[in-house]
């Protein structure tokens, strides 16, 4: 079981890197956000430009938040798995 969950532990920080890691070169490639930013900053007041703005800001913060929670995330959960295999390695039998 302690191998089992050392692996498994090993899955999850890769799984989170590479989900980190994809999210985070989608974030610097959003060309569509960089362009609903520059004309909503030209024309603040203007609906049609606020709306395209926001459209476009949902899925940056989100690819965002998933570069974030994907690292933090595969980072936290991944060590307390190969912590608890190796708990559970270290305990005798029973």
């Amino acid at each position: 079981m302690a191998g089992v969950l050392r692996l498994l532990g090993v899955v999850v920080v890769v799984l989170g890197l590479s989900a980190a890691a994809v999210s985070g070169w989608l974030v610097a490639g959003d060309q569509q956000f960089r362009d609903a930013a520059t004309a909503y900053a030209r024309h603040p007041d203007h609906p049609l430009f606020r709306t395209e703005y926001w459209a476009a800001a949902v899925r940056h913060y989100a690819l965002l938040a998933g570069a974030v929670g994907g690292l933090l995330g595969g980072i936290a959960c991944g060590a307390m798995l190969i912590g608890l295999g190796d708990v559970l390695r270290r305990l005798p039998p029973r």
